[in-house]
């Protein structure tokens, strides 16, 4: 892999970068600040980067092969969490908090520009950096790919990253084929007839029928899907009832389902609407069934990961497990060549052990400093893609 010294003289810049972004997290589309702060560091470089849907921003930056563009995606958004840490880059905006490494991603594609700039004679191809926005809902690959992007500068493969908790410090973690799960969301709202709690029999209780309909569903899994085929459906949401002596009139719950076959995910999908069915016709409820479809599995390019594995030392990487989280850098993956890369940041000693999307979630910004040396690998790297 590229030379770790030779980039260590970036260290400072990385731990500048990535603590500026922290301490402005924004939502969604909504990012005003952050795509500010990009254009700005990329414009004082010379750089022209282009505006796209809303808050997302595309860099090109042209190489000596201008027939073999590659493209490395940073997500952009936040999530709405209080962070508590005590740390002098702490979250200037309430309630909103980088609990998701994006502050990090963001940074390895600055670093990337910026190395790019000081070493004009290693744009061996050209390269599209490319910053999107809505990463954690309601989704903004899919409109930015939209927009012709991909088309426009002829990308042949596309490349991200992602900071990994459960994997140790530096260490780059990825696989061939299937790496992160298809999700949806459902939505029910099941509907009885409110009465008092003293005449139960007078009334149709929301709140018994939604007990009888969360048992049911934790069924699915354990008794309709293959036991060989990896599957979740989890409830988060469950919400119903007005007062302790009143028949609840409605219930609503909601949840994921995640799963890396479709005909999985479309089995799941069936048997639970259903369980809907039975339960109304059990309880003498009405029920409203919504899905909403997420993401698409992460699948990963096979010979991509053969050039990974080509161009990364076997100390430097390990090969991940499939696992449950979602990403909607799939959307990528369905219209060309892509590979999605766990890069690790766990640490006990210095605390850096909490997991994604928790309030103490933080790292060590020297681990940047290999996402970047992996992505000049591939940026130099002799063939085509």
């Amino acid at each position: 892999m590229q030379d770790q010294e030779r980039l260590e003289i970036y260290r400072k810049e990385a731990i500048r970068l990535r603590r500026a972004l922290h301490q402005i997290p924004e939502e969604g589309f909504k990012l005003e600040k952050t795509q500010a702060y990009i254009i700005n560091y990329l414009k004082t470089m010379g750089y022209e980067p282009e505006t796209v849907c809303q808050s997302g921003i595309v860099l090109y930056i042209k190489g000596t092969d201008e027939n073999n563009t590659i493209a490395f995606r940073a997500d952009m958004d936040a999530l709405c969490i209080t962070e508590e840490a005590e740390h002098d880059y702490v979250s200037r905006h309430v309630g909103m908090m980088h609990a998701c490494g994006h502050d990090g991603h963001m940074t390895m594609n600055l670093l990337l520009a910026k190395y790019l700039y000081d070493h004009p004679e290693e744009r061996k191809r050209s390269v599209l950096l490319i910053f999107q926005p809505a990463e954690e809902g309601p989704g903004g690959a899919k409109p930015m790919i939209a927009t012709g992007i991909l088309e426009k500068y002829d990308v042949k493969a596309i490349f991200g990253y992602h900071l990994f908790p459960f994997v140790e410090e530096g260490i780059l973690s990825t696989t061939d084929g299937p790496m992160m799960a298809k999700n949806s969301e459902f939505f029910i709202t099941v509907h009885g007839v409110s009465g008092h709690a003293a005449e139960p029999q007078l009334a149709v209780d929301a709140i018994v029928a939604s007990a009888s309909l969360v048992t049911c569903i934790q069924s699915i899994i354990s008794r309709n899907s293959d036991p060989m085929e990896s599957a979740v459906i989890s409830i988060g949401l469950l919400n119903g009832g007005t007062r302790v002596n009143v028949v609840a009139e409605e219930v609503k719950l909601g949840g994921t389902i995640r799963s890396f076959s479709m005909e999985n995910h479309r089995m799941i999908h069936r048997r639970l609407a259903e369980i809907v069915k039975g339960i109304e016709m059990t309880y003498g409820c009405s029920i409203d069934l919504e899905f909403v479809d997420m993401y698409p599995p992460v699948i990963n390019d096979p010979d991509l990961y053969k050039i990974f594995l080509e161009l990364c030392e076997s100390e430097e990487r390990e090969k991940l497990q499939k696992i449950m989280l979602s990403e909607d850098f799939a959307f990528f993956q369905k219209e060309i060549p892509g590979l999605f890369i766990g890069l690790g940041t766990r640490n006990t000693k210095k605390g850096f052990d909490h997991d994604l999307h928790k309030t103490e979630f933080n790292f060590d910004e020297k681990v940047l400093l290999k996402g970047v040396g992996m992505s000049l690998e591939f940026i130099n790297y002799p063939k085509q893609f």
